[in-house]
């Protein structure tokens, strides 16, 4: 036996249990995420219980959880804006729908789902991580959508265009975040992508500009090793990775290069 809810569109079948079974696999999917999130709840709730709310290592007991949410949030927000083409929606009701979503801070909402996406790439959570990082552009692109003032969604932006290996429109987003709020990380990005991008000199005089201002940048310093050292020029490479390691230990890839520019000038 098939109901279906709203029309036609999303048919459901019932099996024992009254639980739902969609046709859509998509649909299936999340509602199988909730069930799940409803389960894992209680035990949360449980364990807060018997807790000592002070004793409570959150980031181990909830970090799995957060992301599941995160997941199923992500995904209830792709359905709705595949259901509805806010282009067809005649002006006024745009207008008004942006309003409400400013007023409730919905780019404040995007960009923490960029960003906790972001970082589940950076620790490689993801299996298709080109789709990921396109996901993180799109929701930036929301948050700019709902307040295109927020400085912090063209750099997450950027960051994930990095990632896409889109390096000269990752540094027109860095300059819009930029032009409405001036961070050693955007300048750092734009940094990044010149020389991720082959563009050695740029990088180079960008990460020159960020030490001057502030010579405590670990970024700065050790990106500029790094530029010095494509362009062989080891000594400079070496001098960068020195004063980068004064602040900050290197990581492995790092400490590993910064020997072989030694040896190169030994």
């Amino acid at each position: 036996m098939k109901e279906s809810q709203d029309g036609d569109d999303i048919k459901v079948n019932r099996r024992s249990g009254d639980r739902p079974v969609f046709e859509s696999i998509f649909l299936q999917q999340v509602s199988d995420g909730i069930d799940f999130l409803k389960e894992e709840s209680k035990d949360i709730l449980k364990e807060l219980d018997k807790s000592n709310l002070s004793d409570l290592v959150l980031e181990e007991f909830g970090e799995e959880t957060l992301n599941d949410i995160s997941d199923i949030v992500d995904e209830l927000s792709q359905l709705k804006s595949e259901l509805i083409d806010t282009e067809e929606l005649p002006e006024p009701i745009k207008e008004s729908s942006k309003n409400i979503k400013m007023a409730l801070n919905r780019d404040g909402d995007y960009i923490r789902m960029a960003k906790r996406r972001l970082n589940r790439i950076d620790s490689d959570e993801f299996v298709d991580v080109h789709r990921a990082n396109l996901r993180v552009v799109e929701l930036c692109d929301k948050a700019i959508a709902v307040n295109d003032s927020n400085y912090e969604a063209y750099y997450i932006k950027g960051l994930g265009l990095i990632n896409l290996e889109r390096y000269v429109q990752a540094i027109e987003e860095f300059i819009n975040s930029i032009a409405l709020k001036d961070t050693v990380e955007a300048w750092i990005g734009i940094a990044d992508a010149n020389r991720l991008n082959g563009d050695y000199e740029d990088a180079i005089n960008v990460y020159g500009n960020v030490i001057e201002k502030d010579g405590t940048v670990f970024e700065a310093f050790k990106g500029k090793a790094y530029a010095h050292c494509a362009c062989e020029d080891y000594s400079q490479a070496v001098d960068a990775f020195k004063k980068a390691s004064q602040l900050e230990a290197l990581d492995h890839e790092s400490q590993k290069l910064f020997v072989e520019c030694l040896e190169k000038i030994n």
